[in-house]
């Protein structure tokens, strides 16, 4: 399992990260072999996965962070 990054938007992560305390918005768009991201509403990458269905994961590098109003819907 694995993947390429196919797009990276050039918006700097500061510009769209919210500051520690406050809540950030992310989407996540698992269409076919394609998952895509954004934070805060804005458009920040696009990933090729190997496998088009499986488990996701959240996860944080090195920091501690929460969770809140998970929200899973099937696309049609």
């Amino acid at each position: 399992m694995g993947g390429t990054l196919k797009r990276v938007q050039q918006e700097p992560a500061a510009a769209r990260v919210r500051p520690a305390g406050e809540w950030n918005t992310y989407e996540v768009v698992a269409r076919g072999r394609a998952l895509s991201l954004w934070v805060n509403g804005a458009f920040t990458s696009e990933l090729a996965v190997d496998v088009p269905r499986g488990h996701f994961g959240l996860e944080a590098e090195g920091f501690r962070i929460e969770f809140r109003n998970l929200k899973i819907k099937p696309l049609e």
